[in-house]
């Protein structure tokens, strides 16, 4: 079998690719060669930033920013005005 990235085997690769794994409806992959993929592609979990609008994408940037001072407890009752 070969890697759907690299074109590499994946049997008896070296350990610098990584370890091997499928990729569901895809076919299997060095686990480095497809991080590069994602990497590259902008992608996390299922949201791909490089088609997101412009609007989304700010959005999500300040949903996220929200989240992380809530788990932090960096939360405080005066509104922020920008």
């Amino acid at each position: 079998m070969k890697c759907i990235f690299c074109e590499k085997d994946i049997v008896g690769s070296p350990e610098h690719l990584g370890r091997p794994i499928t990729l569901p409806s895809r076919g299997v992959a060095h686990s480095y060669c497809a991080e590069k993929d994602l990497i590259e592609r902008r992608v996390f979990g299922n949201i791909h930033f490089s088609q997101l609008p412009l609007n989304d994408l700010y959005e999500l940037r300040e949903l996220t920013l929200t989240e992380i001072n809530v788990r932090e407890g960096n939360v405080s009752d005066e509104i922020d005005l920008f």
